[in-house]
């Protein structure tokens, strides 16, 4: 924590420590309310979480203190879960769209086990969810023309080749696929060989689809429901006023807490520091 006198901080659970072009934004502006705040960010891999942190070296902000917690979820809860973590109100970010590749069951499931830790008056969670469902925006935006999204998949591929030693996947032979299904509200991805494959005792036949990824997308009804299952009360949407007309994919950001009344203060409890 930091030497100074603070009263609150925030836990971006994003698993990638959330870009922080995107929660600088919010960092600024808690900055500047002059309130105390220490962020810490979240993420699996050490140099990533080095990388992003190097971004907000100290002195970047008055009174925003920027740390890095190493480890998964699991970690973050249990770390949640200490004396000096439970005596201070918290925010929990997930500002990307983390949430939708989960299936609708275990995003709840997962989301539930954050509420059983924030339990403080003040605690909360700002969650990140897209809530576009026109067919062919989605598919747009999972398969671009530029090919950066393909980039991203053929990037997993690569990957596992540093991991297993040798080059297990040659990405000449091997096509990428995105699928939307409207019924589900979900994109997903595949990777399908182009002839058969054995890798590591696997055996992969040629054009078998093979998922890699599902992002589901969600509805306000779905959204309430989510709430409802994790057993958490939305208190605040803030989103940009073109998802209603679908034209493209955005994160519609929910703001929800344990206690059942707002009391008219800045939403995320720093009038309460």
């Amino acid at each position: 924590m930091s030497n100074a006198c603070c009263a609150s901080f925030v836990l971006d659970s994003a698993h990638h420590s959330s870009n922080l072009r995107k929660v600088n934004i919010l960092l600024k502006a808690i900055d500047a309310t002059g309130k105390n705040v220490d962020y810490y960010a979240l993420d699996l891999s050490q140099p990533e979480l080095e990388r992003t942190l190097s971004a907000v070296p100290p002195g970047t902000f008055t009174h925003v203190s920027c740390y890095g917690l190493y480890g998964t979820y699991d970690d973050g809860l249990a770390w949640l879960k200490t004396p000096e973590a439970r005596a201070k109100p918290k925010t929990v970010l997930s500002l990307g769209s983390s949430i939708g590749n989960f299936s609708r069951p275990d995003a709840a499931g997962f989301l539930h086990n954050f509420a059983e830790v924030l339990k403080g008056p003040h605690d909360a969670l700002l969650i990140g969810l897209d809530g576009c469902k026109d067919h062919d925006t989605v598919y747009a935006a999972y398969n671009d023309k530029e090919g950066v999204t393909r980039r991203f998949y053929e990037n997993g591929l690569l990957n596992a080749n540093r991991i297993l030693g040798y080059e297990a996947f040659d990405l000449k032979q091997w096509d990428i696929i995105g699928e939307y299904k409207d019924v589900e509200g979900r994109h997903e991805a595949f990777i399908v060989p182009r002839q058969d494959f054995v890798v590591e005792g696997a055996e992969c036949r040629c054009g078998e689809k093979i998922r890699i990824e599902e992002a589901y997308k969600y509805s306000d009804e779905e959204a309430q429901q989510l709430w409802r299952d994790a057993g958490l009360q939305e208190k605040h949407i803030f989103r940009n006023d073109s998802v209603k007309y679908g034209k493209h994919d955005v994160d519609v950001s929910f703001l929800f807490s344990m206690y059942p009344a707002f009391d008219g203060v800045w939403p995320w409890g720093l009038d309460q520091i």
